[in-house]
């Protein structure tokens, strides 16, 4: 457990002040929304990030309330000058947060492989997933997944009880964990199996009351979708809304992200967020734990199902995230914990002591060097992200006065004196100090990107590229359209059109294992010089 929270908070001041992933913005601008407006409705509803969305409203006001009572704020209006100018103050706390649901994470790992198997292989698969890469990148950001995860392993719990004969209790906590994952991430009502998985080994049993489990899984779904009303109530009093924002998340085509057929969705989660974060050799010891798994029919009926739901769901859809696959990391970490313990017990039964060490030895390096390896590159990586680097670059290069374009949120540039213009979707460029001093609403950012995935100069209205007139631009997105402009013929070539306007003074590239993040592109604009048709 040290050692989870250890890994995922040594990095998780990564970028800060600025916020290298837009959408942490975007949740903790939710949780501002309701403080200011005194409302419960978190007016966004895309994941829906409820539960996520509380938090950090929860955590603003003591974050306040602390800073008051220290002297810090003198009043809640400075704390909201103060949290738009350097969202630091806020979203630091938000990601420690975060930490603390991915140790939960660990922790209900150990518990569930406890109880499923034995207590080692509760520390072998804890111990798995506290070093995963994956796991520790999404538990120092603001999202929703680590979160959804946390309450889908307590309805795995919940539904391991029901299968041991559980009572009534069992199965309003098994609704009651459940609920709350799908308001906090929507796919996570695919947990649901592991209870029904449960009723079936129930039901299978030899002194079975198979109408009384019938009954409670019949009452099932209507008291999770009870519970889920209670719990984000404004899902259903502001269902224009929420209809809006699913629309919004159904997307057949995303930059970086465009999958292809199912076969070929499903091999790249194998080999690039599962083997990519666990290695070959935990990757091995999966496959042969997912084999032990089957002939367990607590595991086949609870674990496994929830496995194959969630593969299936996430490779059916159009787009791919590495972030899609956090669920599946504490079970398969469990699978193989599984496997590295009956190793450890073949060994040791059938070879001579010092042999046997020997090996367990080799076994742990195997599993242990390429995620600490990957982990410390991470780390490297997001300590020194190419936009960060870019910041430095600047500073000192750019007359004072100058007018900037800027397409990431780059508040550590806001020391700088400089205008900063930041391209809005249908709205055109917009000054961001004047955003920040007016403390804009998501609603109003939410308006101006007229339902775009991205927010950046290629999605930006072209009939509106007249309100961008500016001396230096700091590109984070061109190389990413460059790289597809066969599907994004129109924003690459809005960028080629800003390039054609100056001359590229600076590349800032990615290394791996030493510096993070995009390809950055520092240009001189030539005011004077007209754009190409």
């Amino acid at each position: 457990m040290l050692l989870a929270f250890a890994a995922r908070s040594c990095s998780a001041h990564f970028g800060l002040p600025a916020l290298n992933d837009p959408d942490e913005l975007m949740f903790q601008m939710a949780a501002v929304r309701l403080i200011g407006q005194e409302t419960l409705n978190p007016g966004w509803f895309g994941h829906p990030a409820t539960t996520t969305i509380y938090l950090l409203a929860v955590i603003d006001v003591l974050v306040y309330a602390v800073g008051w009572a220290v002297g810090l704020f003198a009043s809640p209006t400075d704390f909201a000058d103060r949290i738009y100018s350097d969202p630091s103050w806020v979203i630091l706390p938000g990601r420690l947060a975060m930490v603390l649901f991915g140790v939960a994470c660990v922790w209900l790992t150990w518990r569930l492989a406890g109880e499923l198997f034995s207590r080692r292989v509760g520390i072998a698969a804890a111990a798995l997933l506290a070093v995963n890469p994956l796991h520790i990148t999404y538990s120092q950001i603001i999202r929703s997944d680590i979160m959804a995860t946390v309450f889908m392993l307590l309805a795995m719990l919940a539904a391991l009880r029901i299968a041991r004969g559980g009572g009534r209790t069992d199965w309003i906590k098994a609704a009651l964990w459940l609920a709350l994952a799908m308001i906090t991430k929507w796919p996570f009502a695919i947990g649901g199996l592991a209870v029904l998985g449960a009723a079936l080994v129930q039901v299978r049993g030899p002194h079975s009351d198979w109408r009384r489990q019938v009954a409670r899984l019949a009452a099932f779904a209507p008291l999770v979708g009870v519970f889920a009303v209670l719990l984000s109530p404004y899902m259903v009093l502001d269902s224009e809304t929420l209809l809006r924002n699913l629309r919004g998340e159904a997307r057949a085509f995303h930059l970086g992200a465009t999958g292809g057929t199912a076969l070929e969705n499903l091999w790249w989660y194998i080999t690039v967020p599962i083997l990519g974060s666990f290695g070959a050799a935990a990757g091995l010891a999966i496959g042969g734990g997912l084999l032990m798994m089957a002939r367990r029919r607590e595991a086949a009926f609870v674990i496994v199902p929830v496995l194959i739901g969630f593969l299936a769901v996430i490779s059916a859809q159009t787009l791919i995230w590495e972030r899609w696959a956090l669920p599946l990391l504490p079970l398969l970490s469990i699978a193989g914990g599984l496997m590295v313990v009956h190793l450890l017990d073949f060994l040791t039964g059938h070879s001579p002591r010092a042999l046997a060490h020997g090996a367990a030895g080799l076994l742990v390096l195997l599993l242990a060097v390429p995620t600490l390896l990957r982990f410390s590159s991470d780390v490297h990586e997001r300590l020194n992200d190419t936009r960060q680097l870019a910041s430095k670059w600047v500073a000192g290069r750019i007359a004072p006065g100058s007018t900037v374009i800027v397409e990431h949120f780059g508040f550590d540039l806001l020391v700088q004196p400089w205008r900063f213009v930041f391209p809005l979707g249908k709205v055109g460029c917009v000054d961001a100090r004047l955003m920040i001093a007016g403390k804009a609403q998501y609603a109003a950012i939410d308006s101006g990107r007229g339902g775009r995935s991205n927010v950046d100069y290629g999605t930006l209205d072209p009939a509106k590229a007249g309100t961008c007139k500016a001396d230096w631009a700091i590109l984070t997105q061109y190389d990413r359209y460059a790289a597809e402009r066969g599907r994004f013929p129109r924003e690459y070539a809005s960028y080629a059109r800003l390039l054609a306007q100056g001359e590229i003074v600076a590349t800032i590239s990615p290394e791996p294992g030493r510096i993070g993040g995009p390809i950055v592109r520092i240009i001189r604009l030539n005011r004077k010089r007209p754009a190409p048709g």
